[in-house]
Parts: C-alpha cells; sequence; structure tokens
C-alpha cells in the first residue's frame, strides 16, 4: 500500500504500528473527558474549593480505560499465536514428525491455568486497592475494551 493510499479517509493502515498510531486510546472522547475531570479535580484540590472525587474518579477512570485497552489488544495478539502454534502442531502431526502425550500436555495446561488464576486473583486485589473509585474504573475498562 502506498503512502497516498494510507492516507485517504477510510483505508486499512498497512501494520500494527500504524493501526496504533491512527487510533491511539488517548483520543478517545471518554478518556479527553475523565482527564477533564482530574485536572479539574486537582486543580479543586489545589484550591481546597472541592473534594479529590473528581481527581479519583478521572484517573480511575483512565486507568481502567488503558486496562480495558490493553487487554483487548493482548488477547487479539494472544489468539493469533496460539492460533499459529496450534497450525504448527497440527501440520507437525500429521507429518508424522511428533507424536504428542496429550494426558501430559493435558496436566501442564491445568497446572499453568491454576498458576494463572492465583496471579489473576491478586491483580485484582491490586487493581481494587489502587483504583479508588472502582465505578469509574469498571466503566473504563469495559469502554477501552470496546475501543476498536
Amino acid at each position: 500500500m502506498s503512502d497516498r493510499q494510507a492516507h485517504v479517509v477510510g483505508a486499512q493502515p498497512a501494520n500494527a504500528r500504524e493501526d496504533f498510531l491512527a487510533n491511539p486510546p488517548w483520543k478517545a472522547t471518554s478518556v479527553l473527558a475523565a482527564g477533564a475531570a482530574a485536572v479539574a479535580g486537582l486543580t479543586a484540590l489545589f484550591g481546597e474549593q472541592l473534594s479529590p472525587a473528581l481527581t479519583r474518579g478521572g484517573m480511575s477512570y483512565i486507568g481502567g480505560y488503558l486496562v480495558g485497552w490493553t487487554t483487548r489488544h493482548a488477547m487479539k495478539l494472544a489468539a493469533l499465536i496460539a492460533g499459529l502454534i496450534l497450525a504448527a502442531v497440527a501440520s507437525l502431526k500429521s507429518a508424522g514428525w511428533i507424536d504428542l502425550d496429550w494426558t501430559s500436555f493435558e496436566s501442564h495446561v491445568s497446572q499453568s491455568l491454576s498458576w494463572l488464576n492465583g496471579k489473576a486473583e491478586g491483580l485484582k486485589t491490586l487493581l481494587t486497592g489502587w483504583l479508588p473509585s472502582a465505578g469509574a474504573g469498571g466503566a473504563g475498562v469495559y469502554f477501552g475494551f470496546r475501543k476498536k
């Protein structure tokens, strides 16, 4: 795709870097609004006119949005990698180059999933402590995950 085609309205970006630069999370209207609320809250905090609730809510939303946006992109990448690995294993197995021990594979997967579950619980506890406004953070995760 030439540079001229990439700048046409509605044209698809040629690679992930161009996609990221064309549609970054910090250009989303809701993130800008939450940033404005956070700045207003910080201004009020220093001016002692309002409570710091605006700051907590705005920063929690922005943090949640970035977590959701990052999770979406990481899941897309993980699905692509898993698909490539499964295709490679299927090709090698059908060619007779490898023989799979499914019981061992199943036990390794179950151990990995239990480890990952424990780490996810720890991350949940950490995020709950760091995002004081859980409602704003949850909304940010939801809208960040939906951001394409």
